[in-house]
């Protein structure tokens, strides 16, 4: 009877052992399919916090663009503004130039 006990503890043993090393791989499982988690939302936090400091930068180069889009406008409007005074100036100098022509025929 003895070998009989001493038998049926063993297979008990046998059955408690790969009891517990089910509960331990399906444990470790879990904890490592948590920790994948963590590393997926984590990872979403990174990538949304990026997205936002490209868009934040984008924004910022527009700007300095319109920028300088505006002071090449103002820049242009004044080249205009001096090229249609250069243009009156000469006008002027030409109808001067004219008016002291006649006045030297008349007196001829």
């Amino acid at each position: 009877m003895k070998k009989n006990d001493s038998l049926c503890n063993n297979g008990f043993q046998n059955n408690d052992s790969s009891t517990n090393t089910g509960a331990q791989i399906a444990l470790w499982g879990s904890a490592i399919s948590t920790f994948g988690d963590a590393l997926q939302t984590l990872g979403g936090a990174i990538s949304i916090e990026e997205s936002r400091i490209s868009d934040i930068q984008q924004q910022q180069e527009l700007e300095k663009l319109q920028s300088q889009i505006d002071d090449l406008k103002k820049e242009q409007e004044k080249n205009s503004q001096s090229t249609d005074a250069e243009t009156l100036n000469k006008l002027l100098e030409r109808i001067v130039k004219r008016l002291e022509k006649d006045d030297d025929e008349k007196e001829k």
